[in-house]
């Protein structure tokens, strides 16, 4: 019985009829169906997290986000709705939300940019100014004048002659000048500000100096200038028929004002998306929108190559390219949004040969996307989601990096995975695989002491008459603290009579715990809705809002409430050649899997998409003291398979619940 393995998933889905290709590697490494699954450089595909609440957009108007980058500790989100400008950033503790004034009110600028012209906006920003152009408008310039105030007016340097040019659609910071380019009435011009004077762009007749304004015309291209963009070593001029490169003579050749040149790399033309860098790589929209091409320089060839980047799925891109992003993380993605209201996430490294597209998908339709660079350094990707008539702001919801049993303080002496279980624990209450999601936590930081007995006091006022009936549960953070007392008799706001419900305690005295509850209002949102739960790690159902309320028959520390969404993989038709003959075409069941995880719940597997097999269900039952752990190893299951010539591996995440996936084997008979 031949035993088959695929430990490789970096190819993504691929197009419907490379399914004849089985002799190629990318065969067994990407799926002909793939959606809201991820892959990353490992080579595990993963399924993609949630999108999180985040706000709504200004009187439910549609808007265009965008980031404003001060600095790695202090970025903004920018949302442009009609003539108005709100801001949103990170406060001391990471927390996302309205930049607002001293009386709390939420900051907004009157900037006179339609919602017609925000959507074509293109940006260039150093330090604390921003200048914004776009088709038919006079540049603007924003500008931080502290942590929450912001000003904005008009950009009329000198030296730029609006009346006679036309207004630039395209700005670019690059070499210590400030670039507008594609003018209305100038298609084909760039031109230069002096090195940083970026106020200045007047050209002077005689006695030029390198540091002076510069204009130049492009005369390799007749179609009008869409973007600019400053790379390592060129000024990218991206158009409808190729780049142009500007540099000062060479590759590596700086401009000065004396010595500019500009050349046409290639003619693989361009759309007006803007692009994305990653590293020194420039990642582009093609023309007709359905590609995204790599453009970089070459050593073997001295040249400059694009590299059509959706070669092998086509597919994909149907609903036609709109944004790009890049979003530096772990996982290294880059993030596209499509006409359709869908997105796609491109897995792309040259040197490991790793090109792959994963399309994702929600229950809603996906407005505009951009990255925010988080007080970390790392980027969160943000979205703005049509969900039931609304329009809301969402952020995709992080990764949880769970701590491997090796890694606890106390393995040693954890034989039963005791600690360790509720570490775990305790990290899957921060996992959010739901969409439109709010996350509700009862999580206290106010030092409790237990007497042995029966009486838990609280250094700071906290508790209420509510509260009896529910729990105060510790809040571990190496597994070996623990502790689940039943409130029985409300003494104070700082005093509680409590039963001991777990296996003991430890320690007496506690910082961080939860006072659990089985009730959550205010979900108007939500209303006449059916949304999952998540309740303290584990799937517990799906519900319908009634009054924006939804009420449980268990108690609880932490949940998450959200739409849900799908993860689905399908293999091309399993086979290979051997001995000549190829045994894609004959009959053939597989009688086992084996699934190899890491941190994972939930998942089905199997060979028909109506007859699924469930690997793991995980329910929250019994939370609250030692939950079960989730799958990290191997998982070998039989499965009642038939027969047949043409033979597909189907795997599904139909639960709100992480799965991220190293290895699949499969052991298959061939014959009747």
């Amino acid at each position: 019985m031949p035993q088959l393995v695929i430990n490789n998933f970096t190819r993504g889905q691929l197009d419907h009829d490379l399914n004849g290709r089985f002799e190629l590697p990318f065969y067994f490494n990407g799926f002909e169906v793939c959606r809201n699954f991820i892959s990353n450089y490992k080579g595990n595909v993963k399924f993609r997290t949630g999108m999180e609440y985040a706000a709504k957009t200004k009187n439910n108007q549609e808007a265009v986000i965008m980031e404003f980058r001060f600095n790695t500790e202090q970025s903004y989100l920018l949302e442009f709705t009609e003539g108005i400008l709100r801001f949103y950033t990170y406060d001391a503790n990471g927390n996302f939300g309205y930049v607002v004034d001293d009386e709390n009110n939420i900051i907004e600028l009157n900037t006179g940019i339609t919602l017609d012209q925000a959507k074509k906006l293109q940006k260039a920003q150093n330090a604390d100014a921003m200048y914004l152009t776009a088709p038919g408008m006079m540049p603007r310039v924003l500008k931080r004048t502290s942590a929450t105030s912001f000003s904005i007016e008009n950009a009329n340097p000198t030296g730029m002659n609006y009346d006679t040019d036309g207004y630039p659609s395209a700005v670019a910071f690059y070499g210590g000048r400030l670039w507008f380019g594609g003018f209305a009435n100038k298609p084909l011009t760039v031109r230069g500000s002096e090195v940083a004077e970026y106020g200045n762009f007047t050209v002077p007749g005689s006695n030029i100096d390198d540091d002076d304004p510069l204009s130049l015309t492009l005369s390799e291209i007749t179609d009008p200038i869409e973007w600019l963009m400053g790379g390592k070593n060129n000024l990218y001029v991206g158009n409808p028929e190729g780049i142009c490169l500007i540099n000062g003579g060479g590759y590596d050749v700086p401009i000065t004002a004396t010595e500019v040149n500009a050349d046409l790399a290639n003619k693989e033309g361009a759309s007006s998306a803007a692009p994305t860098q990653k590293d020194s790589q420039v990642f582009y929209v093609s023309n007709d929108k359905r590609k995204v091409y790599m453009f970089d320089y070459d050593l073997l060839t001295e040249k400059f190559l694009s590299n059509d980047l959706n070669m092998l799925s086509q597919e994909v891109t149907r609903g036609r390219l709109k944004k790009i992003y890049y979003k530096r993380d772990d996982n290294n993605i880059i993030y596209c949004l499509l006409e359709d209201g869908k997105a796609i996430a491109l897995l792309y490294k040259s040197s490991e040969s790793i090109n792959g597209w994963f399309p994702l998908e929600t229950s809603g339709n996906i407005i505009d996307i951009c990255t925010v660079t988080r007080p970390d350094g790392k980027d969160d990707l943000f979205l703005e989601v049509l969900r039931n008539g609304v329009y809301y702001i969402e952020k995709l919801a992080n990764e949880v990096e769970f701590t491997g049993f090796y890694e606890t303080e106390n393995f040693k002496n954890d034989p039963k995975k005791e600690y360790y279980n509720r570490l775990i624990a305790e990290q899957l209450k921060q996992c959010n695989y739901l969409d439109g999601s709010t996350e509700f936590s009862a999580l206290q930081n106010n030092q409790i002491t237990f007497d042995g007995v029966d009486t838990i006091t609280a250094q700071n006022a906290v508790f209420n008459q509510n509260h009896v009936g529910h729990y105060v549960v510790y809040k571990t953070s190496s597994g070996a603290e623990y502790g689940y007392f039943e409130v029985t008799e409300y003494i104070s706001e700082t005093q509680v009579k409590v039963r001991v419900a777990s296996n003991g305690y430890n320690p007496s005295v506690w910082n961080y715990w939860y006072i659990s509850f089985n009730q959550i209002t205010g979900l108007t949102d939500f209303e006449g809705q059916q949304v999952m739960v998540v309740a303290d790690g584990g799937y517990l159902n799906t519900f319908t809002v009634t009054e924006g309320t939804l009420n449980f028959d268990r108690e609880m520390t932490s949940c998450v409430v959200g739409y849900s969404y799908e993860g689905l993989l399908k293999t091309f038709n399993l086979g290979f050649s051997a001995n000549g003959k190829n045994l894609q075409t004959v009959r053939k069941r597989i009688a086992e899997f084996i699934l190899r995880f890491v941190y994972s719940a939930g998942v089905n597997i199997g060979t028909d998409i109506n007859d699924m097999f469930v690997v793991q269900y995980f329910s929250p039952q019994g939370f609250m003291d030692l939950p079960p752990l989730p799958m990290d190893g191997d998982e070998k299951r039989q499965v009642a398979d038939t027969s047949s010539e043409e033979k597909y591996i189907f795997l599904t995440q139909d639960l709100p619940l992480p799965m991220n996936l190293t290895m699949v084997q499969y052991n298959i008979e061939f014959g009747s």
